[in-house]
């Protein structure tokens, strides 16, 4: 009797994948197996003002947002209880890359406030993985000087 919760255990190990647990990373995509290649940036941490703590004579600029994902693919090597994989990712999904890309978009903007962090992740049956970091933020822009640049 013992052998068939093993197997059942053993079973339920395969069809959850390799994540080894539940807990949730800074934001980085975790490959799993043999790693080959990693060249992937997540989100850490990243200040900024609340609206009370806006520079004088900064004017709203409205909302801005972006997203940057990093991806991952993981490919079997062996048919075993506990399967082998190759795997490797890529991408940046950092707040850095998404800073640029929003002061691209928008270079009137002095800094951003108010801000909201989501990660999104997609997993097709282990096989593929994308870690998604998306940013929604107001923007505000300095009365009479332009741009000084995203803080």
């Amino acid at each position: 009797m013992n052998w068939l919760l093993l197997a059942s255990l053993a079973a339920a190990r395969i069809a959850a994948g390799q994540e080894e647990s539940s807990v949730a990373s800074p934001g980085l995509i975790q490959p799993g197996g043999m790693m080959i290649f990693y060249a992937s940036e997540g989100p850490l941490s990243f200040v900024t003002p609340t609206p009370g703590e806006l520079p004088a004579g900064a004017l709203d600029a409205g909302e801005v947002r972006d997203r940057r994902c990093q991806h991952g693919l993981s490919i079997p090597i062996a048919a075993q209880l506990r399967p082998t994989t190759v795997s490797g990712a890529a991408g940046d999904g950092g707040y850095r890359r998404i800073l640029e890309e929003i002061l691209k978009k928008r270079p009137e903007l002095a800094g951003i406030y108010d801000v909201k962090v989501d990660l999104r992740v997609l997993s097709i049956l282990g096989f593929y993985r994308r870690t998604c970091t998306l940013i929604l933020a107001r923007g505000f822009r300095l009365a009479g000087n332009g741009s000084s640049g995203v803080r």
